[in-house]
This record gives structure tokens, sequence and C-alpha cells, in this order.
């Protein structure tokens, strides 16, 4: 492996080590500082910090299925290596992307394997009481879904380079 090859991993590593520390860190004061069930509101109960435990997918779905999506979190997150190490055009917003959907998604894959944890530690909660609350999340959800929007970016933006070429 050449100097340029080693740096083309240097910028996901770095955002996959800072997210994934911030994603156990945070797990961990939650599941130190609160019961289940116990939470702290912030602006006017706009955001609110609770411990939930997810069984299930992005959002809550398919709950009491753990092992499913800790089976499909591991093929995706190979998946998505292999496209990594063999994507020709590292742009500094795919390498970006990348790191931060495999931090993610690594975050909650260790989640999964905790023993005796009924399942993904979520504790962020947005929302109005009566009218809408997102479903809670943490800080790995949060990474994969900012990561899948620059990996949407960066197909829309190199999709308008191809066309501007062709249009010559």
């Amino acid at each position: 492996m050449n100097r340029e090859q080693l740096r083309s991993f240097t910028l996901p590593l770095c955002i996959i080590a800072i997210v994934l520390a911030l994603d156990v860190v945070t797990k961990h004061l939650v599941v130190s500082n609160f019961g289940f069930g116990e939470r702290a509101d912030f602006l006017g109960g706009f955001l609110r910090i609770a411990l939930v435990y997810n069984e299930g997918g992005v959002f809550g779905i398919l709950q009491g299925h753990k092992n499913l999506f800790l089976v499909v979190s591991i093929i995706v997150l190979a998946l998505m290596l292999g496209y990594y190490f063999l994507e020709k055009n590292k742009t500094k917003l795919f390498s970006i992307s990348m790191g931060l959907i495999a931090s993610g998604a690594i975050g909650n894959i260790i989640d999964r394997l905790v023993p005796g944890r009924p399942g993904v530690v979520d504790f962020i909660s947005v929302g109005v009481n009566g009218v809408y609350r997102w479903p809670s999340f943490n800080v790995a959800d949060s990474s994969i879904v900012i990561g899948a929007f620059l990996l949407i970016l960066v197909f829309y933006l190199e999709e308008r380079k191809r066309r501007a070429r062709e249009a010559e």
C-alpha cells in the first residue's frame, strides 16, 4: 500500500474513532445515570434524554429481533467497507460519509453484543408532546443518517459532473 492509499484511509478512520468514542461514552453515561423510564427534559420538553432499549431496527421497527439486526448490521457494514476499498474516486466528502456510516454501524453492533443488554441504547428524543415526538435515537443513529445524506449528495454531485462532461 503506497502513501496516497494510506492517506485515503486516515480521514474515515479518524471519524470512526471520534464518533465511536462519543457514541460509547454517551451510551455509558445514560445507562449509568438514568433508570429505565427516567428522563430529563430540555428546551421546554422539546429535547428529552431518556433511557430506552431498542430491540429492533431503525426507529424501533420489528421489535424483538435483536439478533436479526445484528446479522444485517454486520453484513451491511462489510458491504460498505468493501465498497469503500473498491471505490477509485475517494473524494473527501465520500470518505467523510463512509466514516460516519461505518462508525454508526459499529457503535450499534457493539451495543447489540453487550451481554445482558436488552437492545441498543437510545436516549435522545425530540418533539412536542401531544403533537409529534420523533422515535428515540443515539449518536450512532445520527451518524448513520448524516453519513447516508452525505453519500446521496456525493452521488448527486458525481452525476452532475458526469452529465457536464457528456454535454461538452
